[in-house]
């Protein structure tokens, strides 16, 4: 039995034992079997990007003892960066993502743990999620505090800056960046969310999956016949199914 606990095994690999990786099958020809899915980064023409790779980091959530795992292994890596863990307050949750995830590592670290809420601005629509704000409303960062932002996968860092904002409107500091999956192309081990603040960024898995705008040619035939899953934590089955499929086919 592998042992989930070794720091040679790949995060990856735990996350595919537990059914919360997705990547679009293909045919012989490369044609793909299953659908693309919707990123929360948008185009210059203000579309959501697609891809055929999604971590679904709600699964991870549902066996705490893979979370704590994860946890562990992010503690040691910002620990092994130098990050001021023991001075700071806490971890705050982005939300949804990273709220389970941050109170787990306050939990390994024995700091604080607090969360923003999400205020929906805009429903979703048939080629676009919904959008919203965030607000802390049931816990909030105290001015002077210094916070690590938590998160399950960084890409654009859009929800990073805004949180960023967030918290510095109250008085307070963010240490740092913290998530499982960093897939940017562009951001790596730091992130400067505006001139003259860089923020160190830690993550159990680096590594870049690449995004495409709705009208690149290597996915604009898969997004004109509708073959994109926009929500995939809501339509995780139509995804597992795919892969499914793609095996019982293989």
């Amino acid at each position: 039995m592998t042992d989930a606990a070794d720091p040679a095994f790949d995060p990856l690999d735990l996350m595919r034992d537990a059914g919360a990786f997705y990547e679009a099958p293909r045919d012989e020809a490369g044609r793909r079997t299953g659908p693309l899915v919707g990123y929360a980064g948008k185009d210059g023409d203000g579309r959501q990007y697609v891809g055929d790779i999604y971590v679904n980091f709600a699964r991870a959530e549902r066996r705490p003892a893979l979370l704590q795992v994860f946890a562990r292994r992010l503690v040691a890596l910002a620990r092994a960066r130098g990050l001021d863990l023991d001075g700071a307050a806490g971890f705050i949750g982005a939300p949804e993502g990273g709220k389970a995830f941050a109170y787990q590592l306050g939990l390994e670290a024995g700091k604080g743990y607090i969360y923003p809420e999400k205020r929906t601005t805009a429903a979703a629509s048939a080629t676009a999620r919904e959008a919203s704000e965030m607000v802390f409303s049931r816990h909030e960062p105290e001015a002077g505090e210094s916070w690590f932002i938590v998160e399950d996968v960084c890409n654009n860092f859009s929800t990073t800056a805004k949180l960023v904002d967030l918290i510095e409107g109250h008085g307070a500091r963010v240490a740092g960046i913290l998530c499982f999956l960093n897939r940017s192309e562009t951001v790596g081990d730091s992130y400067a969310p505006r001139p003259g603040l860089v923020l160190p960024v830690v993550a159990v898995v680096h590594k870049p999956f690449g995004q495409y705008a709705q009208g690149d040619a290597a996915v604009a035939e898969d997004v004109a016949r509708l073959n994109v899953v926009w929500s995939p934590k809501k339509d995780w089955p139509r995804l597992a199914a795919a892969m499914g499929a793609a095996r019982r086919g293989a």
